[in-house]
C-alpha cells in the first residue's frame, strides 16, 4: 500500500482563493494526496470539507494587522502542526502565509506559499511599506514558492528577492467548457459587468467612472458588480458614486451567492470588464473567458499573464482605454467575435484543470522528496 502525502493547507482567505484549494480537493488524487484544511469559520468551507471527507480545522486568522490575534493563531498553528506532523504545509495568501511559513520553519516541516497577489501590493503609503517588510522578513523563513502566474513569480523574485531557484509557476486553471454558446454583444443595451470584492484591489471606483462614461454615449447601457458581502472596503464609496453620477436604474450591486453560480451570472455578460490594481491570476477572468464573454481588462499582475491587447480581449492602462475598448466592441461584432474564439483557445491550451491537477501533484511529490 503507497503511504499517503500528507498535506495540510493554510488560509485566511476565501473567495478565489478558495476556488484554488476546492479544485485541488476535488481533482487530487486521494489515493495519494492526505488533505486537510486550516481556515477560520466559513460554512461554505465547513459544507465542502464534509461532503468530501476532508478535516477542516478552524484557526481565526485575521486579514488585517493584530498583534495579540495574530500571536493567538501563531500559538494554535503551531500546537496543531506539531501534532498533527504534515509532509508539507501549502499556505495561501498574506496573513496565514507569513504566519504559516514562520510555524513551518520553526517545526522543520516543508512548506509551499502560493501568494495570490503579493499583499503589499494592496495598500499604499506607510501601510504598503509595512506589509514589504513583512514579506522581507518571511523571506528567510520561505522554503518554496508556487506562483500562479509569471507575474507573482516576478514580483518575488525581483521585488522581494527570493531565489529563482526556489520559485516555480503553475497557472492557475479551470474546467474547460466545451458547450458554452458564443452570442453577439447587445449593441443597444450591453449588460457589462464584473465578479469582484468592493476592495481597494479590485478598483471599483473605476468600474463606476467608466460606466458614467458609456452610460453618457448608450443610454441603456446596464452595468453590475457581483461579490458583495465580502470585505466591502468600498461600498460607501461605490454606492455614493452611483447615486452622484443617476446610474441607479442602470447599476445594480450583487451579494455574492446571489447566483447559484459564478457562471450563471457571466452568461448574463455581454462584456467582462475587470478594472483591477492588481490580481493573482484571477479565476473570474477565466470563468468568462470559457462563457465567451468578451474580457476587457487592466494592465496589472494576473491579468496581463491572461489577456493580450487585439489577440484574445482589450488590455487598458486609463479610463479613456476602456471606454474606447469598449465601443469599439460594440462597433465591430466580427472582432469581438475573434477576440472570443481565440480567447477560448488560450484557455483551453493554458489554462486546462486536468494539466494543472498533473503538474500540481507531481510538484507537491518533488518538494516532498527533496532534501
Amino acid at each position: 500500500m503507497v503511504q499517503k502525502t500528507k498535506i495540510i493547507h493554510i488560509t485566511q482567505g476565501f473567495g478565489g482563493l478558495f476556488t484554488y484549494i476546492k479544485q485541488i480537493i476535488q481533482e487530487s488524487d486521494r489515493e495519494k494526496f492526505d488533505i486537510e484544511i486550516i481556515a477560520p469559520h466559513n460554512i461554505e468551507c465547513k459544507e465542502f470539507c464534509d461532503k468530501f471527507s476532508v478535516k477542516y480545522i478552524i484557526i481565526e486568522l485575521e486579514r488585517g494587522f493584530s498583534p495579540l490575534k495574530d500571536l493567538s493563531g501563531l500559538q494554535k498553528l503551531y500546537s496543531y502542526l506539531k501534532k498533527s506532523k504534515p509532509d508539507l504545509v501549502h499556505v495561501h495568501s498574506a496573513k496565514a502565509g507569513f504566519l504559516g511559513r514562520l510555524v513551518a520553519s520553526f517545526l522543520g516541516i516543508k512548506s509551499i506559499y502560493t501568494p495570490h497577489g503579493i499583499s503589499y501590493l494592496s495598500f499604499t503609503g506607510l501601510k504598503r511599506m509595512i506589509f514589504f517588510m513583512l514579506e522581507i522578513f518571511a523571506k528567510k523563513h520561505t522554503q518554496y514558492v508556487l506562483a500562479c502566474s509569471e507575474s507573482e513569480k516576478i514580483r518575488c523574485l525581483y521585488e522581494i528577492g527570493i531565489p529563482e531557484k526556489k520559485i516555480t509557476v503553475i497557472e492557475n486553471a479551470i474546467i474547460v467548457n466545451d458547450s458554452s454558446q458564443d452570442k453577439l454583444i447587445d449593441c443597444m443595451s450591453p449588460h457589462i459587468g464584473v465578479i469582484a470584492r468592493l476592495t481597494y484591489q479590485k478598483n471599483p471606483i473605476l468600474f463606476v467612472e467608466i460606466a458614467k462614461k458609456i452610460k453618457e454615449i448608450i443610454p441603456q447601457a446596464k452595468f453590475s458588480i457581483l461579490g458583495a458581502g465580502i470585505h466591502d472596503h468600498l461600498i460607501n464609496e461605490v454606492t455614493t458614486k452611483i447615486e452622484e453620477y443617476g446610474l441607479k436604474e442602470n447599476f445594480k450591486i450583487h451579494q455574492w451567492g446571489s447566483f447559484s453560480s459564478s457562471s450563471e451570472y457571466l452568461k448574463t455578460l455581454d462584456i467582462f470588464l475587470m478594472t483591477s490594481v492588481f490580481e493573482g491570476l484571477p479565476f473570474s477572468l477565466l470563468e468568462a473567458m470559457n462563457e465567451n464573454v468578451l474580457c476587457i481588462t487592466s494592465k496589472c499582475d494576473g491579468c496581463n499573464d491572461v489577456i493580450n491587447n487585439n489577440e484574445n480581449g482589450f488590455s487598458c492602462m486609463v479610463l479613456e482605454d476602456y471606454v474606447k475598448c469598449i465601443i469599439k466592441a460594440m462597433n465591430n461584432p466580427e472582432l469581438s467575435h475573434n477576440l472570443r474564439i481565440h480567447a477560448k483557445k488560450d484557455l483551453k491550451e493554458k489554462y486546462n484543470l486536468d494539466n494543472f491537477i498533473s503538474k500540481l501533484e507531481n510538484y507537491y511529490l518533488t518538494v516532498k522528496n527533496q532534501n
